[in-house]
């Protein structure tokens, strides 16, 4: 029997990862089965981006950076006494600040629900449907998930022992770089996520790693050769320094309904948990870094979106604002980094500004790119990470509301085939950005009436096979 890379058959191995012949629901009808590790290393495609996207080199993505300023960010800053973020989705902080306690007072009142009837004067709001769909999603995380709860640090849950090769007699999985990005991608596409990259991290991008928690215990890279969890420090070893990004997808539906941005997150946890597995099972460490880092800047240099107005979101040429998660972890498996790119969305934004515009809490920037805050009270409280010149939230009016995840004109892209002339025509020049973004809202692929969900029979389900169908 054949072998690759190792002293034992891939089929063994395949069959020891759970992953030979292997299906995931709905997932098998966009998802290969794979035979053996070959397959699983073969299958993607080379060809990251259509060809109008530019790669840029690694290290300079789409949105400027100052190294001088930009620092790990420090999880005990005390902004207006205390610990930073202020931000509207924490009640307490409403005694803080008068912007955040009319933001918490007019979530608590249903503005969400009000701002729905004022676009759509026929809406009478959710009914017993809704509220069914979007609490049964949002109550997945304690029991929808294969493994609950998600890694620690370590990436060790409570609720299952990841066999290593050792315990299987025999060998860690080996391969180039480039061999093992592939293989990597093609298992958590598998799995269900949409893109996935690679940061290698040195001296600059070790800066996107928080400094510490937020009780002041330090994330440390240091000489070691496995991490640890000691009650003074989080021990990285130098020698893990490949960050693990990636992303899944909420249904295209989040458009009439706001359950598919927590099923969106239901699958993201998912794959979280069969990440950790599948690595530790390769051989390799696998370290939980989500509370330890920001999305949007690891995503940003992996290629898995640009910076954008919608600032805490990474926008993605083809699915806009509905990847979910934008997920890292570390590992020390060697992986070939993935480069940052240019589709012209930065670009875009300066001219589009709807997610702006349709924000119901006006929370969203609507000036240009800039190296501090746009609301004069959050720049003086420094309720922000300085050392980019981009898009801030305003943290004191926003609720999360999720609207902004509805209205990017990326989202609609791959709607009629005349959206792909306009990616193209994005990327090359911003001559007609504004009148893309006009005819966004006049063609009806905005935000949509809330009862279209029940409407249409032809509600693909978890994700859009269209755009996975891209990948």
């Amino acid at each position: 029997m054949s072998k690759f890379h190792t002293t034992f058959s891939r089929r063994e191995f395949m069959k020891g990862l759970g992953l030979a012949g292997a299906g995931l629901g709905a997932a098998a009808a966009v998802a290969p089965a794979f035979h053996d590790i070959d397959e699983l290393t073969a299958t993607a495609n080379p060809q990251r981006h259509p060809w109008y996207v530019k790669e840029r080199e690694l290290e300079d993505p789409t949105v400027e950076i100052d190294w001088n300023v930009f620092q790990r960010v420090d999880r005990t800053r005390k902004v207006l006494g205390v610990t930073f973020p202020v931000t509207a989705t924490v009640a307490a902080h409403a005694d803080i600040n008068p912007k955040v306690a009319k933001t918490v007072k007019m979530k608590a009142e249903g503005w969400d629900i009000q701002y729905m009837k004022n676009l759509y004067p026929s809406y009478k709001g959710p009914t017993i449907r809704d509220y069914a769909l979007t609490g049964a999603t949002a109550a997945s995380g304690g029991i929808g998930h294969p493994f609950t709860p998600t890694p620690n640090f370590l990436g060790v849950t409570t609720s299952v022992t990841i066999p290593t090769p050792e315990s299987r007699n025999m060998t860690k999985w080996q391969g180039t770089p480039e061999e093992n990005f592939l293989t990597l991608q093609n298992a958590l596409r598998m799995y269900g996520a949409s893109e996935v990259g690679v940061v290698e991290l040195t001296e600059k991008t070790k800066r996107l790693i928080y400094l510490n928690n937020t009780s002041g215990k330090p994330y440390n890279f240091k000489d070691v050769d496995v991490a640890e969890d000691t009650k003074s420090e989080f021990a990285i070893p130098n020698k893990a320094k490949y960050v693990v990004t990636f992303s899944t997808l909420e249904a295209s539906q989040t458009r009439c309904a706001p359950a598919p941005n927590w099923n969106g997150y239901d699958l993201y946890y998912r794959v979280i948990n069969l990440a950790h597995y599948f690595i530790g099972a390769l051989g390799y460490q696998h370290l939980e870094i989500a509370g330890a880092s920001a999305s949007d800047s690891f995503s940003a240099f992996s290629g898995l979106g640009e910076h954008s107005r919608a600032s805490m979101v990474a926008t993605h040429y083809r699915y806009g604002n509905m990847q979910r998660g934008m997920h890292r972890m570390i590992t020390d498996m060697p992986l070939a980094p993935t480069k940052p790119f240019d589709a012209g969305i930065a670009r875009f934004c300066v001219n589009c500004a709807t997610c702006a515009t349709m924000c119901p809490y006006e929370s969203m920037p609507l000036g240009d790119k800039r190296w501090d805050h746009e609301d004069p009270e959050e720049e003086a409280a420094k309720n922000y990470t300085p050392g980019y010149k981009g898009w801030r939230l305003y943290n004191f009016r926003c609720p999360r509301c999720k609207n902004c995840h509805t209205t990017c004109p990326f989202n609609s892209f791959t709607n009629a085939s005349v959206h792909d002339l306009v990616r193209i025509t994005s990327t090359i020049t911003p001559m007609f950005n504004g009148f893309f973004a006009d005819m966004h809202e006049q063609f009806g692929f905005g935000t949509r009436h809330p009862e279209e969900f029940w409407d249409n029979p032809a509600n693909t389900g978890v994700v859009d096979v269209e755009l996975l169908k891209h990948r």
